[in-house]
């Protein structure tokens, strides 16, 4: 993944991505920035019908062969470039996330659980498999998926609630408690403090 596409994506994910092992670093990157342009099509989809059928370009896409995928969208050249390295149901778990919250003005209980769940997998359960962790990343990874909702979807998301859980103390897990702490009410040195040292 070139530099200005993880350029694109907000400063504590870049950090993220900065603590993952090099062998991965690309990949996660990948997915944190599919999953932040499936945000900005719900961010900006004025007609349902219109973001659903940019949804199902993008499962099109992914579930096409590399030498099958439109050309001119650096995300998909991304995607080529990382081989299997990031598994289709992974994709298609972002995919659904996102899909589940398209045409509700408030986000219901229900739906925000399905689409926290979907997050969870496609990101935190991928990354975990590549550390080949048996330690259950959903927890924090559903966590992580409701507090970045509520703070990019303010209004829709109120009176939604999920319990907390416990962050990984692994250094191999720690771009995923990152990304936890991301988003809870936390300064920006103490969460450069807990990058490096995971307190």
């Amino acid at each position: 993944m070139t530099s200005d596409l993880v350029l694109e994506l907000a400063p504590p994910a870049r950090l993220a991505i900065a603590y993952a092992p090099s062998d991965v670093r690309s990949a996660f990157a990948l997915l944190l920035q599919i999953d932040n342009r499936f945000a900005e099509i719900l961010h900006n989809a004025r007609e349902p019908m219109i973001a659903q059928i940019k949804m199902a370009w993008w499962r099109e896409a992914f579930a096409s062969a590399a030498d099958a995928r439109p050309k001119g969208e650096p995300l998909l050249q991304a995607l080529n470039e990382a081989g299997d390295r990031i598994p289709l149901s992974a994709l298609e778990a972002l995919a659904s996330a996102w899909e589940a919250l398209l045409g509700s003005e408030r986000f219901s209980q229900e739906v925000i659980d399905v689409h926290a769940e979907l997050r969870a997998e496609g990101i935190f359960l991928t990354y975990a498999g590549w550390m080949g962790t048996v330690q259950d990343m959903r927890p924090i990874g559903r966590n992580w998926a409701l507090d970045a909702l509520r703070i990019a979807f303010p209004e829709r998301v109120a009176g939604c609630i999920m319990p907390p859980a416990p962050l990984p103390k692994a250094r191999a897990l720690r771009p995923l408690s990152i990304l936890t702490m991301s988003v809870r009410t936390i300064s920006g040195p103490r969460l450069i403090l807990h990058a490096l040292t995971g307190i």
